[in-house]
């Protein structure tokens, strides 16, 4: 008998049927917007996921670093749990490419408590950030895949709005969230500005991720500043 290899689910390899529409996959060119299938696995996603548009990227740490980059600006501060993959596994990316500094929260059941972010949210003063970001994370990875429901978010939610700040979903495993919590995927990003997922999260799928989000968010994440 062959060894399962159960490291982890972006370790299964594809199946044959999978290679063969590889190879005949209609291709065009990314930048120029006509790469068909380019095109329509966005479209998808972003219907998926209640969102307006979205954009593939390699990598779920690409989506997640992009979206801070995109919901906030250099010198502005993110509140994260402290076990979050965006602070532990993603090499410092938001303060690196972005000057975002990021403030570790304790989490609590797998989230965030909204008065610890109401207390945690800074004055506005010259000598400090600016609050401007709320990250969370479903499932959680870090917590055995836990996941959060609409009711734990909704606090945050208030907190964010009352205060003004963006709020992005690292989503990798969205879809694992949508049938723990028998919701669907759209109703847990609907909170959100933005959303990330994995494509290679599910069986013998080998790459790419998702960033969903408004028409001119995505369009920021291109790079394409209206």
């Amino acid at each position: 008998m062959d060894p399962v290899d159960l490291r982890s689910d972006t370790v299964t390899h594809p199946t044959a049927e999978m290679y063969r529409q590889m190879a005949t996959a209609p291709l065009g060119d990314d930048v120029f917007g006509d790469d068909p299938t380019v095109n329509r696995l966005e479209q998808v996603s972003a219907e998926r996921l209640g969102k307006e548009a979205a954009v593939f990227v390699p990598s779920g740490t690409m989506a997640n670093t992009i979206a801070v980059g995109t919901l906030a600006r250099p010198g502005d501060e993110m509140l994260l749990m402290e076990d979050s993959h965006i602070y532990l596994y993603e090499a410092g990316g938001s303060a690196r490419l972005w000057g975002v500094h990021p403030r570790p929260l304790t989490p609590v059941d797998g989230g965030l408590d909204a008065d610890m972010i109401r207390d945690s949210i800074r004055p506005q003063d010259p000598h400090q950030p600016r609050t401007s970001l709320i990250c969370l994370e479903n499932s959680h990875n870090m917590q055995g895949g836990r996941v959060i429901s609409a009711a734990q978010v909704a606090p945050v939610v208030e907190v964010a709005r009352q205060s003004g700040l963006r709020m992005h979903l690292d989503g990798a495993r969205i879809f694992h969230a949508e049938v723990a919590l028998a919701t669907p995927a759209a109703d847990i990003a609907a909170p959100f500005d933005t959303v990330s997922f994995c494509l290679s999260k599910g069986l013998s799928c080998p790459i790419g991720s998702l960033l969903c989000g408004s028409i001119d968010d995505i369009a920021e994440a291109r790079g394409l500043r209206k």
